[in-house]
C-alpha cells in the first residue's frame, strides 16, 4: 500500500509536466520537434525515458541493494527545493530536473546506489525535455545559421554551382536564398543527439562506443541539413520550399541511418574488454541482499512528496503575478540636426530574438546617414532573449571584418564596434546593452527563472539594446569617418535616452 501511496503522490506532485507545453510560436508539434531550437516535445522526451526503464527492467531488478540513505539526501533536498521553487515562479520546465534528482534520490533512499545509477541514465534524456535558456539559444543560433551557409556554399561549389554566400544569405545568379533559424540545423543536432543518447542507453552499449556514437550525432545531423539547404537552394518550387514536415522528416530518417552506420561500424572496430559494472555478468557477481528500506526513510520519502504534491496543487490554482509595466521606450522624432525617417524593414533577420517595444529610425544630415535600433525586453520568456550576436550587424547578408570596443560621450559609454562587409559595401556598428550581464550569468538566470515576476530575487529593470550604424565610405580613412559620424550622433542622441 506504501508503494501505492508514494505514486499517487509523485503523480499529484509532477501533474504539472503531463500538460505541460512549451511552445511559443505556433509550430505543430512535430515541426517544433523537428525544426525550433528553443521548443521541445516534451511528452515524447518523457515517453522514450519510460521506454528506456521498461527495457531495463531486469538490470533494475538485479540491481536492487542495501539503501544509502546519506547520498539520497544529496538528490532529494534540491529536487525538493526546485520543485517548490519552480510553483513559486510558475515555471514549469524545472520539474523536469527536480523529477530527475527526486527519483535518483528515492532510488538511492529504498534501493541502493547500483538501482540509483540505473535509474539516473535512463532518466538523463529528460534534459532534452527543457528548452534552451533564450541567452545561450541566441549565443548558439547564428554561428549554426553561418556554418550551414558556409557547408552549403561549400557543397554547391564542389558539385559545380556558382553559388555566392555572405553571412548567412546565399545566391545563385539572381536567386537569394537565407539560411534562417528553421534552416540552421541547431534542432537537428538537439534531435539527434537526443536519439543517439537513448540508442546507447537502450541498448547498453559501453562507454566509449555510447561516447563516440553521441559525438557523431550532431556531425551527422550538420551534414543532413546541408543537403536540405542544398535542395532548398536549388529548386525554389514552392512546394519543395513550403514542405517542412516532410523535409524533417527525411532528415531523421537519414540522421538516424547514419547513426545506424556509425554504431555498426563502432562494433566491428571498437575492442570489446570485460564486462563492464553495467553488464548483467557483473551485477550477478556483485550482488547483494536487497534491502527494502527502513520504516524512516520510507517516511521521509512519503514527507518530501506530500509536500511537493502540496505545492503543485496550490500553484495551479494561483494565478501569476502580472509583469510589470513596460517603460516608454522610443527614439526621437526630432533630432536638432537631423532629419528623421523611419527605420527599414528587418524581414526575417531578427529571428527569435525577443524585445517588448522597438524603435527603428533613420537620421539623415550633410549626405550622410545613421540607422539607429533601440530595444527593450523584459526577461518574461525564458526560451528567448534580446541578447544576440545580430546586434553587430546592420542586417542579414554581412560578413564581419573586425571587431574592437570604443568609449562613446558623453558618460564615457563602452560599446562594441563592427566593420561589416556585404559585396563591395562596408558598415560600421556600434552596439551596446544595458542591464545585461554576461552570457553565463543570463543563461543561468535564465535557466533557474531568477527573473519571474514572483521570484525574490528579480531585477526591477529590463534589458536594453541600441544599436547605431552608418556607412563606410571609399578610401582608407573610410571608418574613421563613419565612427565620427556615430559619435557625433551618439552625442546629439544621448540626452533623449532615459536608461
Amino acid at each position: 500500500m506504501s508503494r501505492v501511496v508514494l505514486l499517487a503522490l509523485g503523480v499529484v506532485a509532477y501533474h504539472g509536466l503531463v500538460l505541460w507545453d512549451p511552445r511559443s510560436h505556433g509550430y505543430t508539434p512535430l515541426e517544433g520537434w523537428l525544426f525550433e531550437a528553443s521548443e521541445t516535445t516534451p511528452q515524447i522526451v518523457f515517453a522514450i525515458a519510460a521506454g528506456l526503464l521498461l527495457r531495463r527492467r531486469d538490470r533494475l531488478r538485479r540491481a536492487l541493494g542495501e539503501p544509502a540513505p546519506r547520498r539520497a539526501v544529496l538528490f532529494l533536498l534540491p529536487g525538493l527545493a526546485l520543485h517548490l521553487w519552480s510553483q513559486l515562479v510558475a515555471a514549469p520546465e524545472l520539474l523536469v530536473p527536480s523529477l530527475w534528482l527526486v527519483a535518483v534520490g528515492a532510488s538511492f533512499l529504498v534501493a541502493g546506489a547500483r538501482f540509483a545509477r540505473q535509474i539516473a541514465l535512463c532518466l538523463a534524456v529528460l534534459v532534452f525535455a527543457v528548452p534552451l535558456p533564450g541567452p545561450l539559444h541566441n549565443h548558439l543560433i547564428y554561428p549554426f545559421q553561418l556554418a550551414t551557409a558556409r557547408g552549403a556554399e561549400w557543397a554547391l561549389q564542389t558539385i559545380g554551382y556558382t553559388a555566392v554566400r555572405q553571412g548567412d544569405t546565399l545566391w545563385i545568379g539572381a536567386r537569394e536564398f537565407e539560411v534562417i533559424e528553421s534552416c540552421s540545423g541547431l534542432r537537428a543536432a538537439q534531435t539527434l543527439t537526443f536519439l543517439a543518447c537513448a540508442w546507447a542507453v537502450f541498448f547498453a552499449c559501453r562507454a566509449r562506443h555510447a561516447a563516440l556514437l553521441v559525438a557523431s550525432a550532431p556531425l551527422l545531423a550538420y551534414a543532413a541539413n546541408v543537403v536540405r539547404v542544398m535542395v532548398l537552394v536549388v529548386d525554389p518550387r514552392p512546394e519543395v520550399q513550403e514542405a517542412h514536415t516532410v523535409q524533417g522528416v527525411v532528415m531523421f530518417v537519414a540522421g538516424s541511418m547514419g547513426l545506424f552506420l556509425v554504431d555498426h561500424l563502432l562494433l566491428r572496430s571498437l575492442p570489446r574488454s570485460g564486462p563492464t559494472a553495467d553488464d548483467p555478468a557483473a551485477e550477478r557477481a556483485a550482488d547483494r541482499p536487497a534491502g527494502r528500506g527502513s520504516r524512516l526513510s520510507w517516511l521521509a520519502l512519503s514527507l518530501a512528496l506530500g509536500v511537493m504534491a502540496v505545492a503543485a496543487l496550490a500553484g495551479a490554482r494561483r494565478a501569476p503575478p502580472a509583469a510589470p509595466p513596460p517603460p516608454t521606450l522610443e527614439l526621437p522624432r526630432e533630432l536638432a540636426g537631423w532629419k528623421v525617417a523611419e527605420g527599414p524593414e528587418h524581414g526575417q533577420f531578427l529571428g527569435s530574438i525577443r524585445f517588448v517595444q522597438l524603435s527603428s529610425r533613420t537620421y539623415e544630415r550633410d549626405g550622410g546617414s545613421v540607422w539607429a535600433f533601440l530595444a527593450w525586453d523584459d526577461r518574461g520568456m525564458r526560451s528567448r532573449s534580446l541578447l544576440s550576436a545580430k546586434h553587430a550587424l546592420p542586417g542579414l547578408g554581412w560578413d564581419v571584418e573586425e571587431r574592437r570596443t570604443v568609449v562613446l560621450e558623453p558618460g564615457g559609454v563602452p560599446v562594441q564596434a563592427v566593420v561589416a562587409r556585404r559585396f563591395q559595401r562596408r558598415a560600421l556598428v556600434l552596439h551596446a546593452y544595458w542591464g545585461a550581464g554576461t552570457l553565463l550569468g543570463e543563461t543561468l538566470r535564465a535557466a533557474l527563472a531568477l527573473d519571474q515576476p514572483g521570484s525574490p530575487f528579480a531585477r526591477p529593470e529590463g534589458i536594453s539594446v541600441l544599436r547605431m550604424s552608418a556607412p563606410v565610405p571609399p578610401g582608407p580613412e573610410g571608418v574613421r569617418e563613419a565612427e565620427d559620424q556615430l559619435r557625433a550622433f551618439f552625442a546629439d542622441l544621448a540626452p533623449s535616452l532615459a536608461w
